[in-house]
């Protein structure tokens, strides 16, 4: 299916453009300080909406992280941007870029993935569960869904579907146990008190990634690009690849 996706900067320049993929209860409008940020620095940025998340339809299907993957795959082809790319993932937006460096190389010249998820916790599905049954469908459409901040609003945006399928196909992901072999050069940055993605599952996952490196933002929950975000766009930029497309 093609995803929602949103263009900025020019794409007459020889720096590698960045592709940029949210998490679960987001959209694309969550890199708005890195995309300024990316541009700034000569890179043309590729902010995508997963399905049922900001402007990008719901079809109300059954949807695994190979639906995802496919997802993604049409709408680059269908934007012909220029690759390989550079990829930034945050959480399963981490998980659909490490999987597209893994199954489809040509398309990955460097991957960025904070919070990705090495195991979730039970009480984390559970807890999400919990949400999904009451409070969303109370809060949703609220004069209070309209008032909350950017990420409480985005998760309320969400299409119930979107969400039930992800907490039923990831609930059980474990990434700690697999050994990824990808061409390009992986960074991982890790909240080192985020619950729904543990610091001490990444770091396996980093040791599981030949070529890669960990930074750790030590007082950081999941969203910690959020209020980390000059600490967090360092490491961004301290990691770009130096040549051109």
């Amino acid at each position: 299916m093609k995803l929602s996706y949103k263009f900025k900067g020019s794409d007459n320049t020889k720096k590698a453009p960045v592709i940029l993929i949210h998490g679960t209860g987001s959209h694309g409008e969550m890199w708005e300080a890195q995309t300024r940020l990316l541009n700034d620095h000569g890179h043309p940025c590729l902010t995508i909406d997963l399905r049922g998340h900001g402007e990008s339809l719901e079809p109300g299907e059954k949807a695994d992280l190979n639906t995802h993957i496919l997802d993604v795959i049409e709408t680059l082809e269908a934007s012909q941007i220029p690759m390989p790319a550079i990829f930034v993932g945050h959480s399963l937006g981490a998980i659909i870029s490490l999987k597209i460096a893994q199954s489809h190389p040509q398309y990955t010249k460097t991957i960025f993935l904070a919070a990705i998820p090495g195991r979730v916790l039970p009480a984390v599905a559970h807890s999400f569960r919990w949400f999904l049954a009451k409070p969303y469908e109370i809060l949703r459409g609220s004069h209070l869904h309209s008032a909350l901040p950017f990420r409480g609003k985005a998760l309320l945006d969400t299409h119930s579907n979107s969400l039930q399928e992800i907490v039923n196909n990831f609930e059980a992901i474990d990434l700690t146990r697999e050994l990824f072999e990808i061409d390009c050069p992986a960074h991982l940055s890790a909240g080192r008190f985020d619950p729904v993605a543990p610091y001490m599952y990444m770091k396996q996952v980093q040791k599981n990634i030949r070529n890669s490196t960990l930074t750790i933002f030590d007082l950081g929950g999941h969203n910690f690009m959020d209020y980390y975000r000059n600490s967090f766009n360092r490491w961004i930029l301290d990691n770009l690849p130096n040549d051109n497309v």
